[in-house]
């Protein structure tokens, strides 16, 4: 199972309030490509961010490539 990277590239206040900074990374697993628009590979993305920092990245506009860089582990 692939392990893929993400890591936030700029710090930003959130609709809900909620601060994401530049370098909160975490690690998941997923099988396909994970910016696959709204599939499940962006939502392997998202869960993640909600189960490690509780911050939902899609209700708040913040879950593309503007915001996070995903990059495979090997």
């Amino acid at each position: 199972m692939p392990l893929y990277k993400a890591t936030i590239t700029k710090t930003e206040r959130l609709p809900d309030g909620s601060i994401i900074e530049k370098g909160m990374t975490l690690q998941f697993t997923h099988f396909g490509i994970p910016w696959d628009g709204n599939g499940p590979g962006t939502e392997a993305i998202n869960n993640s961010f909600l189960r490690i920092y509780g911050i939902d990245l899609k209700a708040n506009f913040a879950l593309n490539p503007g915001f996070v860089s995903v990059e495979e582990v090997r």
